[in-house]
């Protein structure tokens, strides 16, 4: 199944070129909006695309199982973190599951799926501004839900974190959920402009939110435990009017996950 083609078609995709910052950083100077620069895919990223062509065109039939994490770093010729980070992105993608004790296996009800949906990991400069921006952002929302939220509010978090519960080990359901979530508390501040605010990064912040759980969901079940118990707090504290609590529950949250994303990367 894996001839060296394939072999020699992801190595060579990783030696893609960066393009210089410094020369883009002149072209896009003064444009409103930019575009993000040309970056070398991950390991990881290369070796989901093939898999994804692989299930989409039918090499891998619904409910087939994969090969084990070992078998397929050994088809592939790259690490096992590398392979455990492709099947986290097509758990995420709704193509595969992963069943205790049994292994992986390619759903029998797949989404239609194209190559932009594999998750396109952002630049680490961009993900540190963008975690300034929601600790400023979503811990000043937690404060003021905190004092002004009401019990539609309430029982609408409470919905959100029982999804988010039920679907702890699902990529796309868990992720949803947990956008819902942070989005809701926002609702809950009752404030317009902070609303506002919120929805224009909102794209961005669904994108970091989805590499984190990626990150979480094959690697360590104990970690998607932590972030579902770090909601709870939140929760808790915005239900018990304590604006000190949700604030530092919230930046407490986000300080952790952003802590989890970096030590990944520095880990590759």
């Amino acid at each position: 199944m894996f001839c060296e083609l394939q072999r020699r078609r992801i190595q060579d995709t990783i030696y893609v070129k960066e393009l210089s910052s410094q020369s883009l950083g002149t072209i896009l100077e003064g444009v409103t909006h930019m575009i993000k620069q040309v970056k070398t895919k991950k390991i990881y990223e290369i070796v989901a695309e093939q898999l994804t062509e692989m299930i989409v065109n039918g090499d891998y039939e619904p409910g087939e199982r994969l090969g084990s994490v070992q078998k397929l770093s050994e088809d592939f010729d790259v690490g096992r973190s590398a392979i455990r980070e492709a099947l986290s992105a097509l758990k995420a993608m709704g193509l595969i599951e992963i069943r205790q004790g049994e292994g992986t296996f390619v759903k029998h009800h797949i989404v239609d799926v194209s190559k932009e949906m594999i998750p396109n990991v952002m630049e680490r400069n961009d993900l540190i501004q963008l975690f300034e921006v929601r600790k400023l952002n979503e811990t000043g929302a937690a404060a003021l839900a905190a004092s002004n939220r009401d019990e539609d509010d309430l029982t609408n978090l409470q919905t959100i974190l029982d999804e988010m519960k039920l679907n702890e080990g699902d990529g796309v359901l868990g992720e949803q959920a947990d956008i819902r979530f942070h989005m809701a508390i926002v609702a809950a501040a009752k404030n317009p402009m902070l609303e506002r605010l919120m929805e224009t990064i909102s794209e961005t912040v669904k994108e970091s939110m989805k590499e984190a759980r990626q990150l979480f969901l094959y690697t360590d079940e104990e970690k998607m435990k932590q972030l579902y118990n770090e909601h709870v707090q939140i929760f808790e504290a915005i239900k018990a009017q304590d604006s000190s609590a949700a604030y530092e529950a919230m930046y407490t949250h986000l300080a952790g996950v952003e802590k989890e994303i970096f030590l990944k990367e520095e880990r590759e």
